[in-house]
């Protein structure tokens, strides 16, 4: 009996005993054992050239988001522009057709000195329909086409021709001008050639805008029709 009760006590204690020493086991091969290897995924390295490539694709989704706005916001930037210098170029027109208009309606210019002043304004009447059809083909062309080819580079020659006849009229009229003896129709005259240089002004800055725009064939298309 001695011989049972005394193995049976071993077989309990080892029972209770055991797994805190197998722990303890466990616990001293993780801190003083062999270091366990950690083990790598063989994908892990593909992986990260993804994240890589999803990150450059992303950047330059972004670079070219930030292009497209940049140019986006030149071309309104343009458009704004150009209508804004369009007005002023309509302005200074009225004032020119005004001008003329007065010196056609004047009783007291004739003779040889008066009818050459009033034949210049008739030409200056003339070339302001031609200068306002120029300047709206030049205006009717959307953003997206000068961007694509360019202004209307035969709009911009044909008011680049008006701008220099208007500058051959300013020195005609001056010289009569100087001739007239009426110091009422000298006044007319001289505010007339004044409007004139205020237009040209305005009309060249109108042509510079335009000769500016950026496009992709613009270059092409001047040299063509150059």
């Amino acid at each position: 009996m001695k011989k049972i009760s005394t193995f049976g006590l071993l077989a309990l204690i080892v029972f209770v005993f055991s797994p805190v020493v197998l722990a303890k086991s466990n616990t001293a091969g993780v801190g003083t054992g062999t270091p366990s290897k950690t083990m790598v995924s063989p994908t892990s390295g593909a992986g990260v050239a993804n994240q890589n490539q999803v990150k450059t694709q992303n950047a330059g989704e972004e670079s070219q988001l930030m292009i497209n706005t940049a140019e986006k916001e030149e071309l309104e930037g343009s458009t704004l522009s150009a209508a804004i210098r369009n007005e002023m170029a309509i302005q200074k027109m009225s004032d020119v057709a005004k001008g003329v208009e007065e010196i056609l309606n004047t009783k007291t210019l004739k003779g040889g000195i008066g009818d050459q002043v009033k034949l210049i304004a008739q030409e200056q009447k003339q070339s302001q329909d031609q200068i306002r059809l120029q300047i709206d083909k030049m205006s009717n062309r959307g953003a997206l086409v000068k961007y694509l080819i360019g202004p209307n580079y035969v709009a911009i020659k044909n008011l680049e021709n008006q701008i220099f006849q208007n500058m051959v009229r300013i020195e005609q009229l001056t010289e009569l001008k100087n001739q007239l003896a009426n110091a009422g129709d000298i006044n007319m005259v001289q505010e007339t050639i004044n409007a004139l240089i205020e237009q040209n002004t305005s009309l060249q800055d109108r042509v510079s805008v335009e000769n500016n725009q950026r496009s992709l064939l613009g270059w092409l298309i001047k040299f063509f029709i150059k």
